[in-house]
């Protein structure tokens, strides 16, 4: 029966990982979201891995040979708790898959998506009215409000916002 496992890579080598792994016969899924990144004045935007340094690795115990996983360029190793691996619930796949856009993962919290008019709750800029600009890697959002005639962005915990009404 197939399951989910979590695989280890190499620092960066996600992607290298996957392409291995999927050519050897075993499903890889490696979950991204875009980011913005900005150096010498340009903006562009990539794709990053949503868990740096893990992927997922659909494969059944007793059919493949998941100890051939361990020796893939790019893999560290299967993520085990004793002698073999131990599979993860169908569900966190599942989620994850259900949040993708066009093969990308939105991090946007729940019900909100780039673009859409939202209010913080709390902190300094409390019942304000913002703009969700672009969402960060690591819990934050960067929103465009509105301040004394022009708009200035601001960074904010993702947990502070909810949908504007």
């Amino acid at each position: 029966m197939k399951a989910w496992f979590v695989v280890r890579t190499k620092t960066g080598a996600e992607d290298r990982a996957a392409w291995h792994l999927n050519n050897q016969g075993f499903e890889a899924y490696l979950p991204r979201y875009r980011k913005q990144i900005r150096h010498a004045r340009k903006t562009s935007t990539v794709l990053r891995a949503v868990f740096p340094g893990y992927l997922f690795v659909s494969m059944d115990l007793e059919q493949q040979r998941w100890r051939a996983i361990n020796g893939t360029m790019g893999v560290i190793s299967l993520v085990q708790f004793g002698e073999a691996p131990r599979p993860i619930s169908d569900t966190v796949v599942d989620v994850i898959r259900a949040r993708e856009e066009g093969g990308v993962v939105n991090l946007a919290p729940d019900g909100l998506k780039v673009g859409d008019r939202v209010r913080v709750r709390e902190g300094a800029f409390a019942d304000h009215e913002a703009l969700l600009a672009e969402v960060s890697d690591d819990k934050r959002v960067i929103l465009l409000l509105n301040l004394m005639g022009r708009e200035v962005r601001v960074t904010a915990c993702k947990e502070s916002l909810a949908k504007a009404s």
